[in-house]
């Protein structure tokens, strides 16, 4: 009797809008990891790295779309925070996370500004105008944010105050503990190379 493995039968692909936002997200989490360790490799001290991603992400969670790398570069120099390390942090918020990020960030401000009228409803209304992800669109809907008045404005950024600094602080200690880790690894692998070579030399010269 044949039998058929595991490894022989076709899996049913995924298909469908639930598949492209999962394929999004994990493909976002990789180039987050990827820049991370890239930002590692920077002559700064782990401190401005460090500070300069924590930078990014508390800009990041900010309702300014559109012109928070200008805001995060103006204000990275008198911190003295790494500039590309704030740059990266921004893009927390982008075409694709921004409508659940500043509707995270609404909400949560509503627990100190409990205002009604101007809902959630009306919060969201606001942003599917910006549901292709295109960038005219995008503004187009941020227009509208700033057009609603103070029973969205206020409770947006006041969510999105609080929660920037909620990931931004951990960012940065959970930053400069990987960059001084990944350099000190670095180092000893460097060291390691050295003596290989130096073991080889003195072989050689003895033989």
């Amino acid at each position: 009797m044949w039998h058929t493995s595991p490894a022989m039968v076709e899996r049913p692909k995924t298909t469908g809008p639930g598949r492209t936002i999962r394929g999004r997200l994990k493909s976002l989490i990789r180039r987050g990891w990827v820049t991370v360790y890239k930002l590692a490799r920077e002559k700064d001290p782990p401190e401005r790295v460090a500070r300069g991603l924590a930078l990014g992400i508390f800009v990041g969670f900010l309702p300014i779309m559109g012109i928070q790398m200008a805001v995060v570069s103006i204000i990275a120099l008198p911190l003295r925070a790494n500039l590309k390390a704030a740059l990266a942090g921004v893009w927390i918020s982008n075409p694709i996370t921004f409508i659940p990020l500043y509707y995270a960030n609404y909400s949560f401000g509503l627990l100190f500004w409990p205002e009604q009228g101007a809902s959630k409803e009306a919060f969201v209304k606001a942003l599917e105008n910006a549901a292709d992800f295109s960038w005219s669109a995008i503004w187009d809907s941020l227009t509208a944010l700033f057009d609603m008045g103070t029973d969205i404005l206020v409770p947006l950024w006041i969510g999105s105050g609080v929660l920037g600094l909620v990931f931004g602080v951990p960012t940065y200690f959970a930053t400069k503990r990987l960059v001084i880790k990944y350099r000190q690894r670095r180092e000893a692998a460097r060291i390691r190379k050295q003596i290989k070579k130096r073991e080889k030399e003195d072989r050689k010269a003895g033989a």
